[in-house]
């Protein structure tokens, strides 16, 4: 082959390649842009309160504490669902309105997200749901089994599918900006309340038998979009939780 024809042919390959690349960026890799919608309660569903005691120590749930990515089939109970959302962030004190995790300035800025799927929750229909904890209720925001669109938005972790039930840690990072302007301390207080929550729920979990995995990878516009946050709320933290397959 002659040198002029090796330089055609190599540029030829290169372009497609380049084209290759463009469609795929542009059919499945472009940006979602976010659509801030009204939220709209389809549906409202009272928890069963939380037991506060355990046949498991404090001590032996950490002794225990897992990240655990594979799942079985096996659905969980309204109880456990509702011990998870109190371990999260459930009232503790009435009084005060004090929950199961410390926050800054008593400010609480944080909210939670049930993603549940198909048979999932024993007595509960598929969908997400948003958790009131000063009613102790689910409110249902979005119809249908929305575990697939979860875990693409996840960027396709498969254990965010398979698992019965997700729940989802949002952020008001200006609901403290508002109590804490200087610098960027509030920015700092709402990160770390994601993670005293995340370690609540690991723990609850190990309780109750269950597993669950801390899961930060996500595409925010996607999740946006997805659980209808409002501009305010920025999502922290997905974990999927269920039975140890």
């Amino acid at each position: 082959m002659q040198p002029k024809s090796k330089v055609v042919l190599i540029a030829i390959i290169l372009l497609s390649i380049f084209l290759a690349a463009y469609i795929v960026y542009s059919v499945f890799m472009q940006p979602v842009e976010v659509e801030y919608q009204s939220r709209e309660i389809l549906l409202t569903v009272d928890l069963p309160q939380a037991e506060i005691s355990s046949n498991m120590s404090v001590d032996e749930a950490i002794q225990n504490r897992r990240s655990v990515r594979s799942f079985s089939t096996t659905s969980l109970t309204l109880q456990d669902v509702s011990q998870l959302l109190w371990a999260a962030q459930g009232i503790t004190d009435s009084e005060r309105n004090f929950r199961a995790t410390p926050s800054a300035g008593h400010v609480f800025p944080m909210e939670v997200y049930l993603v549940a799927g198909n048979g999932s929750v024993q007595g509960l229909e598929a969908g997400i749901y948003h958790y009131n904890p000063f009613n102790n209720t689910l409110e249902k925001i979005v119809d249908g089994d929305q575990r697939y669109n979860l875990s693409q938005a996840a960027h396709q972790q498969e254990w965010v599918y398979e698992a019965p039930i997700s729940l989802v840690i949002t952020g008001d990072y200006q609901k403290m900006e508002d109590k804490y302007p200087e610098g960027n301390i509030s920015t700092r207080f709402v990160d770390m309340e994601a993670g005293h929550i995340g370690e609540n729920i690991y723990l609850e979990a190990v309780s109750r038998g269950l597993g669950t995995v801390a899961i930060g990878s996500f595409y925010d516009n996607q999740m946006i979009n997805l659980l209808k946050l409002p501009s305010n709320e920025t999502p922290l933290y997905i974990y999927p939780v269920g039975y140890k397959a």
